[in-house]
């Protein structure tokens, strides 16, 4: 059976001087666990005018995390540009389009981290320049001394597919991030709020699966039966589409 394609793109580092664009392991093997076929699109130069080859082969779409999201893209604060760290406008206007196509198209999209900033902003959203220090907030929302064991605490909206999946009203959730989500797009419901407020997650009621996560419910697999149930519902949903536009 032919595997629905799933569209992700990779992030840019420079390793020993060179630059190198990866999709983590953990977002592939998932995608692969679940008979989807990731097809990662690279941040290089002359992918835009690629992009329509890869949109004929997009049945979804995921996206992850990556650097700042330019402040040109919605309706900026000072803040914004004050705090703005490291950005990519290449992987800026790739995501942009492929975001873009796949809404129109009503394909199911799973936004993680800068992913669900990025889809929130293009639903008519607004962003944080950085969350502790505009909120005030003494919550972190990323910690490099303890990068990938630290954890905050989220508050599950009731009623909504977060605590489906979870079963819980509350979680432990990994953070990596500085920016994060000040005005939810009109579209979406809010899924869970940090501690201090900020929106951890959405989803978009009218649509199969659009859904964001602020957190990365893959990078903690052994934590809660839940971060997998969300991978198993987005594939669900992707499988679901497939079958039905082929029929």
């Amino acid at each position: 059976m032919k595997r629905p394609v799933v569209l992700t793109v990779t992030r840019r580092i420079i390793r020993k001087n060179k630059l190198v664009d990866f999709t983590s392991e953990v977002h592939l093997d998932l995608l692969m666990r679940f008979g989807l076929l990731p097809l990662m699109v690279p941040v290089v130069d002359g992918t835009l005018d690629c992009l329509p080859q890869y949109e004929k082969e997009m049945q979804a779409l995921l996206l992850v995390e990556g650097p700042d999201i330019e402040p040109k893209h919605y309706p900026a604060e000072k803040a914004n540009f004050k705090y703005l760290e490291e950005t990519h406008p290449n992987k800026d206007e790739i995501e942009i389009r492929l975001v873009r196509r796949a809404l129109r198209l009503r394909l199911p999209i799973f936004g993680i981290c800068r992913g669900a900033e990025m889809v929130n902003i293009l639903c008519g959203g607004t962003l944080y320049g950085d969350v502790p220090r505009e909120k005030q907030s003494s919550l972190l929302h990323i910690d490099y001394d303890h990068y990938d064991t630290y954890r905050h605490g989220l508050s599950i909206v009731p009623g909504t597919p977060l605590a489906k999946w979870y079963a819980r009203r509350t979680l432990r959730v990994n953070s990596y991030h500085h920016q994060g989500i000040r005005r939810l797009a009109p579209r979406f419901t809010a899924m869970a709020h940090a501690e201090d407020g900020l929106i951890e997650a959405y989803f978009d009621p009218k649509s199969e699966f659009t859904v964001g996560l602020q957190f990365h419910p893959e990078r903690m697999l052994k934590d809660y039966a839940g971060n997998l149930r969300v991978w198993e519902a987005f594939a669900t949903a992707v499988h679901r589409n497939a079958r039905r536009r082929k029929s």
